[in-house]
């Protein structure tokens, strides 16, 4: 039988709030599970455009969901007071209402609303919803399909933004490397490089062009090694002697810069943090040789927090936030790619997330991110604003009383309990 969803007159209809009322109404509705359907809202969050106080609500209303509703002819309709979710969030009931709206107009949830303005649930005996009044799921149920194709694309999309700056690093990094070793062609490759930078196209368009530039790159490079044998056939015993010692510290460091730096002469304090994409044990130890100052800086700061947290750390330890970014840890160059994606889970403000990179460092403030990520998943309700776990994991970091070992050591721990049980 249709299940007829009412829309209470004092609301502002529109017609996404249409949709999913009649969304809400279908017969044939897909199986999932409560997890299932929790994790895939939470991947596709940013691409429906929650965030923030509406990620907090939406995680709330999921939570308070009964896992049966999810099967069969169940309705997952949830029964709580804006009252309540403002209690919760720590927001107030005109935002609650707006976040509510956003959910609703998202696709994932309908209005089912009672003639009095009330939200409760009615059940039989064998647990079904006999009666219920709140936010209905149902669409969520709908849209499985369509969502998980989504989450797949948008991460797909993703992936390939990632490839292609990865790409457009090492082509532009070869290409400066090149215009050190053949002078006589310097300017017009850097002019070359600079024009593709400056280009309004996507990466993987700058990176195609960089890789067609390093193409005629490597062509002119060959043929000055043929000029080169030729040049020598006739000698007999002569072994070429290359000094691959830099005449001095600057000329290491312009030669091995990227190529924005090269190019615009810009530096945006990240070079300092490289040190940790291999082996951040080894800026560590440098951070602890020198001498105490009076203010620690950025670099301090981030060598004290990863002093004893290797990758392999946060790879065993935060095995649920790789699952629901869709990541593997196995290296910093993946905790820091999936900064982003991790950011948007926990609803923080990209305000929020620039200010603890520029208090801690990118990598220290990824591995905060992630533990946090880790923490809010194995426990919603441990968590009640995970974007002010965050900053507060960021102030005791700047204060040197956080001790991030411990708590990956911690959920490690706790994970390896989970799986032998």
């Amino acid at each position: 039988m249709t299940e007829a969803t009412a829309i209470a007159s004092f609301r502002r209809v529109s017609p996404a709030i249409l949709a999913s009322a009649r969304m809400a109404m279908a017969n044939d509705i897909p199986d999932t599970s409560k997890s299932e359907i929790s994790l895939l809202l939470k991947k596709a969050a940013p691409i429906l455009g929650i965030d923030g106080t509406t990620y907090h609500v939406l995680d709330i209303l999921l939570g308070l969901s009964r896992g049966d509703d999810w099967k069969g002819a169940g309705r997952p309709i949830v029964a709580i007071s804006n009252a309540k979710l403002a209690e919760y969030t720590l927001r107030s009931e005109r935002t609650v209402t707006r976040c509510l709206r956003r959910i609703v107009e998202a696709g994932i949830a309908a209005y089912r609303d009672s003639p009095t303005g009330r939200r409760f649930v009615y059940r039989d005996n064998d647990g079904m919803v006999a009666s219920g009044f709140g936010l209905d799921f149902t669409p969520a149920r709908v849209r499985l399909a369509e969502i998980k194709e989504s989450v797949d694309n948008y991460q797909r999309e993703l992936k390939a933004s990632q490839d292609a700056r990865r790409a457009v690093t090492r082509f532009s990094r070869a290409i400066i490397d090149a215009c050190e070793a053949f002078p006589e062609k310097a300017d017009s490759w850097r002019c070359a490089a600079q024009a593709i930078m400056e280009m309004t196209v996507s990466r993987a368009e700058q990176a195609s062009r960089l890789e067609s530039l390093h193409s005629e790159v490597l062509e002119y490079a060959e043929s000055r090694f043929d000029q080169h044998n030729m040049s020598c056939a006739g000698d007999i015993g002569v072994t070429s002697i290359i000094n691959t010692t830099p005449k001095n510290l600057s000329d290491s460091n312009e030669r091995t810069r990227s190529h924005e730096r090269d190019i615009k002469k810009t530096d945006d304090g990240s070079a300092a943090e490289m040190a940790y994409e291999n082996k951040p044990e080894a800026a560590v130890g440098d951070t602890q040789s020198r001498p105490r100052q009076a203010e620690k800086t950025v670099g301090d700061i981030q060598g004290a927090v990863l002093a004893a947290v290797p990758v392999g750390l946060l790879q065993v330890g935060c095995r649920a936030a790789q699952e629901c970014v869709s990541v593997e840890f196995d290296g910093w160059s993946d905790v820091v790619g999936a900064a982003e994606m991790m950011r948007r889970m926990i609803g923080l403000s990209e305000a929020a997330w620039a200010d603890g990179v520029g208090r801690v460092g990118r990598y220290a403030a990824s591995a905060i991110l992630a533990t946090v990520l880790e923490k809010s998943l194995r426990d919603p309700e441990l968590i009640a604003k995970p974007g002010g776990y965050f900053r507060a994991m960021v102030d005791r970091a700047v204060d040197g009383s956080l001790h991030l070992s411990k708590s990956l050591y911690g959920l490690a721990e706790s994970g390896m309990n989970t799986r032998n049980g």
